[in-house]
């Protein structure tokens, strides 16, 4: 008979953890596991983990994952890794991560703010009036409102998008190595048999 591998999800025979909190965090302890178990070398792994951070820092949306994927397939990294990397951008840290990226690309890009009340209302007027014509202008439209707090964030991601990656490679190196050291000392310090 063939014996059917546990979910880790499940807490007990047939019930799901009903603490939507707790099920989140036994995936999230699942994902992390898998993690260190990936056939790769800890630099590669933690390389991947700093890419797919660099790639969350930055604000172009839909693409993080994609932009991490190419740069651990070019230099060489875990793909899986980076795609796990990508996780340190999400909802919950966006609105911190775009106020640091957009306050450093103002020092970096040299505006003073492009919070200009009649500008943005100028160019949105534009948008609106470009969308309900079903226009070709539309996508012009759309950088004349975007470009002017895109560009900074775009600066500013790059010096905060390196601390966060070396950062990242640092602890996610050093904790590879560690479970490594753990997992092979406990098989190595196991009774014969």
């Amino acid at each position: 008979m063939a014996t059917r591998r546990r979910d880790p999800l499940v807490k007990s025979k047939g019930s799901l953890v009903s603490n939507p909190w707790r099920r989140w965090k036994a995936a999230m302890r699942l994902g992390i596991r898998k993690l260190y178990r990936l056939r790769a070398s800890p630099h590669e792994i933690a390389l991947g983990c700093a890419l797919g951070a660099f790639a969350s820092v930055t604000p172009l949306l839909g693409i993080q994952t994609l932009m991490a994927v190419a740069l651990a397939m070019v230099l060489r990294a875990s793909v899986p890794a980076a795609i796990v990397g990508t996780f340190l951008g999400n909802p919950l840290s966006w609105p911190f991560i775009w106020a640091s990226t957009y306050a450093m690309g103002l020092h970096i890009v040299g505006f003073e703010g492009v919070f200009d009340p009649t500008a943005i209302e100028r160019n949105m007027l534009h948008l609106w009036a470009a969308v309900l014509e079903r226009s070709p202008n539309i996508m012009d439209a759309t950088a004349a409102l975007l470009w002017p707090l895109l560009w900074p964030m775009l600066a500013g991601s790059i010096p905060i998008g390196l601390l966060t990656a070396a950062i990242v490679y640092y602890i996610s190196r050093n904790a590879v190595r560690a479970w490594r050291d753990r997992s092979m000392s406990g098989i190595s310090s196991a009774p014969a048999e």
